[in-house]
């Protein structure tokens, strides 16, 4: 049998991902009290790549939390309270959008799933699932899109000559 080069490893483990990702990745989260009472103790939630729409409503709530969480690494007790009670709910919300995509201005399917996850899922839960939807979120995608636009200078305007 023939070996894979390096560069076709790695090309392949990217289809792989990209496959994966297109797929969405499964989450299981404890299932609401009617479902428990019902006998079903576990959710399966997707995790999908974000569509651009909701990957602008998550970079401005991501924005705006940035404004609250001054330092990394509080020092007091006070300042990890207010850290807190600053950045849970825009952080739920993100990963809320990374559930369910953006589809209304108001976004109440958005913040009734971000209320359930905070009062379901602990803070490393939370994290992991952030950390999911921020490698799915494409980021670096969009950045190079933008270069690549510059690069062609299709915004410079033309003076005539």
């Amino acid at each position: 049998m023939e070996q894979l080069t390096e560069q076709q490893a790695v090309e392949a483990e990217l289809k792989t991902v990209d496959t994966l990702l297109d797929r969405g990745i499964q989450v299981p989260v404890p299932a609401p009290w009617l479902l428990r009472m019902l006998g079903k103790k576990v959710v399966t939630l997707t995790v999908r790549r974000p569509d651009s729409e909701t990957l602008w409503k998550i970079s401005g709530l991501y924005l705006r939390m940035k404004q609250h969480a001054t330092t990394l690494e509080p020092e007091t007790l006070d300042e990890a309270h207010l850290m807190i009670s600053e950045c849970m709910v825009p952080a739920s919300r993100i990963v809320a959008y990374g559930i369910l995509p953006y589809c209304t201005p108001l976004g109440l399917r958005n913040r009734l799933l971000a209320r359930y996850l905070r009062r379901r899922l602990d803070t490393q839960q939370m994290m992991e699932l952030w950390t999911m939807v921020s490698s799915l979120s494409g980021a670096h995608d969009f950045s190079n899109y933008i270069r690549s636009m510059s690069g062609m200078r299709i915004t410079k305007p033309k003076i005539p000559t």
